[in-house]
């Protein structure tokens, strides 16, 4: 038997109720954390790290060679892109934070600084340090602060330094405070010395050899000293030295770094790895473990109980997770693994497939093989019964373990090893089913090998390769009709509580043989897998399914729900990977794959070793992340957070930044944000961890945020950040205010110019009409005239018949003269003096109208005042033609004349009982037709003529003064005075 070590203490614990979050369970070997790396590659900016804190609002501070980087589990962050931080390139040899919240950074070329509220101060050999270069610093009794310097011992307090010089002057590396105060130092030498106040005194190391160095120092919670050196590490307690040793499981000699755990536990940091004692036990963890490097200069447990380890290849983290891993680290003779089982004596066998057999009863652990007795090293298949007598399946033949004496039953390859409640042990072989019955071998129908085996109503159903299940009777071991199945590559059954049978198929997917009827659950359907290699309940009425994709669980009630149709698919529930072994992917052709063991933990066989998992504590309680608003970015450039509270007018496209402070699992916290003002619901972020808002109007705004842990724990509360986004001038309400009122008077001023102007072009258009008049008069009327007397003065002269035929001539003569008088007193007339339309239309129907036999008819309103000169003017000549075309040329004996007030305008209507014409038949030589559509469309009235052969005419023209208001007259008179122009 070969033993290995701690693999059943390690089981015993692990099998105990989970410990809480805060703290790594002190049960599991280093090599069972989950373990996770940050290199360059993923955004580190220096390898090498050399000092790490966790600061009170949760931000981890990283120390290298280069200076300082912060860290909240996502993104790295330099000081050149904090809120205002300016520090200088440094070598950074230790971490600390004050009673006050202070972060101490220092160095080993430029002193101390510390980081308060935002801003940053330096100490160094002007303000009193005895020297710049600073090996260690940690915070003491009553708010103290002390660092180790070349120059001695220096205590920071309130501000102020205070240096006490050590033993001849020489420098310290490493120092810790006791319970009682005292003050213990190292340096280049084995020996201590010790501060109590007042002065030094020496104290020699006995167990170290003459050339040791002490390198660092810690004081535990139980007052214990622990001092690392060059040639091991000391535990100095009452007086009495214990020192371990590479020899004693410590990772190196040379120890770099102490820490305390939660639990007691002493991390120590070394030059070959990092190491942990726990209850005089060492236990230590390598590069060929999987750590970053070998030198390890920092450690740190942060409040959520994550380890973390510094070296010069990276950060290393170490943390719970939900999963039990059992691998070759833990001493399994191989990651190989086969079938699992656990017998009623509580004792977990796990066989491995060329490795032997391994067993662990809680106290001790040990691992069979050939040379013990063994058919083969290969375990395909393993079964016991209530007696505690266990059956190995092998490669090479089927073995009986009983009271520790290893018996070989038959050779040949075993494949599958089965129990029933008769204590028959069915065996599946590569050439068929056997039986072991009463000592003796019974091999039955010769047929492919079976994989598995179950008992259901009396009844033994075998998964037969290619042929499908095949039933058996229990008692008479007579094969029976097999149930009517479509399945040829089932490879593993399980009967649950109340007797339906599952079936696990090589591609398939899972079925259920329910009485007479098959149900099949694949992809399609909801299922994670379709290559299924082993099932298990747990307590909650969960199906969890070994498969090439890795385990899954499915709820048993959903997929019967699914059979009766009541449902359209059913949900899968993939362990995730992130807390499992690097890859979960079980292992197929070994029965059992999968085991229920009597504490509710279920232990699988995957590719790369045994993984145990608790399904009653899946998910690891967090508390609620803690959420912060990092940064604002204005345009694109990066501000501090107390300058977003007043912005600048016009700062209307923000950035906001911001984190949630959990280090367990950062990658799997979800937010979501909202901006009071803008948003009318949450936005769901996901796991962005910024939000971005463009041109936003001026106004008071409230930026929220909350966060939720991947186990659902949410912060509700989360943060905010209240700023005000001020106006530009001209989107202020004085702005409008004055804008309209400039407005308006802009459109006064254009009013009246515009008013003053038409007044101008309409005196200008009057005294050019009182010029034409002025020249018609004294020449045309005055030569006219002349000529009217002399055809008179001629006509006293001719004879009579002549003489009629003149008069008739001067008659008509005197009537254009007339006409054109008339005209010319017109064009002189002032508009302004006007005695109204209605007087005038009617004083010039009866003038028109007075010498013919036309009858006159009248029925004129005064229209409303206020009506332009030009309008008035204009209505005015289309009624005169209109008359007078109805008195010369019409030969009406009736000719009415009406002025109405309607309710959308002014009308005039001339209407006769003449002759009448066809409109669209008028000569081209007569002009008074088109002279009124001229006027009438000058100032925006509507011309309407009526008229057919021996039926009369009328003649109506509406002006819409209501309709068109004051602006359509103006438009009017610009026409009007264009065209008199």
């Amino acid at each position: 038997m070969l033993r290995f070590k701690w693999i059943g203490v390690c089981l015993a614990l692990a099998l105990l109720a989970g410990l809480p979050a805060t703290a790594l369970d002190p049960g599991r070997r280093l090599t069972q954390y989950l373990q996770r790396i940050w290199q360059t590659r993923q955004g580190l900016p220096q390898s090498g790290i050399v000092a790490i804190h966790q600061t009170r609002d949760g931000y981890l501070w990283l120390g290298t060679d280069d200076g300082l980087v912060r860290f909240d589990g996502v993104r790295f962050t330099s000081p050149d892109d904090l809120d205002g931080l300016a520090l200088p390139k440094m070598s950074v040899r230790q971490l600390a934070e004050d009673s006050r919240g202070a972060l101490w950074i220092a160095t080993s070329n430029a002193g101390l600084f510390r980081i308060e509220n935002g801003s940053v101060a330096r100490f160094s050999e002007r303000d009193g340090l005895p020297s710049d270069h600073v090996a260690c610093l940690f915070p003491g009794q009553g708010g103290d602060l002390w660092a180790c310097t070349d120059g001695g011992l220096a205590r920071i307090r309130d501000g102020k330094i205070e240096v006490f010089t050590g033993p001849a002057g020489e420098p310290i590396r490493a120092a810790a405070q006791r319970k009682d105060g005292s003050i213990w130092v190292g340096g280049d030498g084995p020996g201590l010395a010790i501060w109590n106040g007042t002065q030094f005194t020496r104290y020699a190391l006995h167990s170290v050899p003459r050339y040791a160095r002490v390198q660092a120092m810690f004081s535990d919670s139980t007052d214990a000293l622990w001092i690392g050196t060059t040639a091991g590490l000391i535990r100095l307690l009452d007086g009495r030295e214990q020192r371990f040793t590479k020899g004693d499981g410590l990772a190196n000699d040379s120890v770099l770094s102490l820490a305390e755990g939660r639990n007691g536990e002493i991390w120590i940091g070394t030059d070959g790895g990092f190491s942990c004692w726990r209850n005089g036990e060492v236990e230590s963890f390598l590069p060929k473990n999987g750590l970053s490097q070998s030198t390890v200069a920092a450690l740190y447990e942060d409040r959520e109980g994550s380890l973390w380890v510094g070296t010069k290849r990276g950060l290393n983290q170490f943390l719970d997770r939900r999963t039990l891993p059992f691998t070759t680290a833990e001493g399994l003779p191989s990651n190989d693994t086969g079938p699992v089982f656990q017998d009623p004596r509580g004792a977990i066998w796990v066989g491995t497939l060329g490795a032997g057999l391994a067993r662990f009863d809680g106290r001790r652990s040990s691992v069979l093989t050939k040379q013990d007795g063994l058919s083969s090293n290969s375990i395909l298949a393993l079964a016991g019964d209530a007696k505690g007598t266990l059956w190995v399946g092998t490669d090479a033949g089927l073995d009986q373990i009983r009271d520790g004496r290893i018996r070989a039953i038959f050779p040949g390859v075993v494949r599958s090893l089965y129990q029933d409640g008769e204590g028959t042990l069915w065996i599946g072989t590569s050439k068929g089913v056997a039986v072991l019955r009463a000592g003796r071998i019974v091999r039955l129908n010769p047929s492919e090998g079976a994989a598995s085996f179950i008992e259901a109503d009396g009844k033994i159903l075998a998964a037969v390769e290619g042929i499908g299940i095949e039933s058996y009777d229990e008692r008479t071991l007579r094969q029976v009709a097999r149930p009517s199945l479509a399945i040829r590559d089932a490879d593993t059954l399980y009967r649950d509580v109340e007797g339906r049978v599952w079936i696990g198929g090589i591609g398939s997917g899972l079925h259920l043989l329910d009485g007479d009827k098959q149900i099949d659950f694949t992809v399609k359907d909801g299922l994670f897998d379709d290559e299924i290699y082993g099932i298990a309940a747990d307590r909650q009425d969960h199906l969890w399914l070994a498969s090439s994709k890795g385990i899954f669980s499915v709820n048993r009630r959903e997929l019967l729900r699914f059979a009766a149709g009541q449902i359209a698919s059913v949900v899968s529930t993939p362990f995730s990977p992130l807390d499992g072994l690097q890859t979960v992917e079980c292992k197929p052709g070994v029965q059992p794959a999968v085991w229920r063991m009597r504490d509710g933990r279920l232990s699988f066989s995957t590719i790369r070793g045994l993984i145990a998992i608790d399904p009653d504590q899946t998910q690891l309680k967090m508390d609620p992340p803690p959420v912060v608003i990092e940064s604002v970015a204005i345009d694109g450039r990066s501000q501090r957070l107390s300058n977003i509270r007043q912005l600048a007018p016009g700062d209307e496209n923000l950035e906001f930044r911001y984190t949630a402070l959990s280090l367990h699992a950062p990658q799997r916290i979800t937010f979501r944000y909202k901006l009071e003002g803008f948003d009318r619901d949450w936005v769901d972020a996901g796991t962005r961890r910024q939000a971005f808002y463009t041109n936003l109007r001026p106004g008071d705004y409230r930026f929220q945020v909350n966060a939720c842990n991947a186990d659902g724990t949410c912060n509700e509360a989360g943060t905010s950040l209240n700023f005000v986004l001020p106006a530009r001038f001209y989107q202020q309400t004085w702005f409008y205010v004055a804008c309209a009122a400039m407005l308006a008077l802009l459109a006064r001023f254009g009013y009246v110019f515009r008013i003053r102007h038409m007044e101008r072009q309409f005196g200008a258009i009057l005294a050019e009409r009182s010029r034409i008049a002025r020249e018609l008069h004294d020449t045309l009327l005055q030569g006219f005239s002349g000529v009217t007397m002399e055809m008179q003065a001629l006509a006293g002269r001719l004879p009579e018949g002549s003489r009629e035929d003149l008069r008739g001539i001067i008659h008509d003569a005197a009537n254009c003269l007339t006409e054109a008088r008339r005209s010319v007193s017109e064009l002189r007339r002032n508009r302004g003096a006007s005695p109204g339309l209605a007087a005038e239309l009617s004083a010039s129907a009866r003038q028109l109208t007075a010498q013919g036999d036309a009858r006159l008819e009248l029925a004129v309103e005064r229209p409303a005042q206020g009506l332009p000169a030009y309008v008035e003017y204009s209505l005015l000549r289309i009624a005169q033609e209109a008359i007078i075309n109805a008195v010369k040329h019409a030969g009406a004996r009736t000719i009415e004349v009406t002025l109405q007030m309607l309710p959308e305008g002014l009308r005039i209507a001339v209407g006769d009982d003449g002759s009448g014409f066809v409109p669209g038949e008028v000569e081209a030589d007569h002009f008074g037709m088109m002279g009124m559509q001229e006027r009438a469309k000058e100032i925006g009235a509507e011309l309407r003529v009526t008229s057919s052969p021996k039926m009369g005419t009328t003649i109506v023209v509406d002006f819409p003064i209501r309709k068109m208001g004051e602006g359509a007259l103006r438009r009017g008179a610009r026409q009007s005075i264009k065209a008199e122009l």
